[in-house]
């Protein structure tokens, strides 16, 4: 599940790259500025969450895995 969580991460990196590039070449900018910095910050705060939710994922699926292992072992032994 983390690898999905990575492939997001490099997915917003190209896509704001891209912007960034998109807007160096906009005539009259100034005017949008504001909206783009605002965006900047909010997709800033979605990579943080993005990082610190990685172990977590990678927690779960361990967890699953436990869980549906021990199950089937619950089965075996009935």
């Amino acid at each position: 599940m983390s690898y999905q969580i990575s492939d997001t991460y490099d997915g917003i990196d190209r896509a704001m790259r891209l912007m960034r590039g998109s807007m160096k070449g906009m005539p009259e900018r100034h005017r949008y500025m504001r909206h783009y910095d605002d965006l900047r910050r909010s997709v800033a705060v979605l990579l943080v969450l993005l990082e610190e939710a990685t172990p977590w994922m990678e927690e779960t699926r361990e967890a699953k895995q436990a869980t549906s292992r021990a199950k089937q072992m619950f089965d075996a032994v009935r």
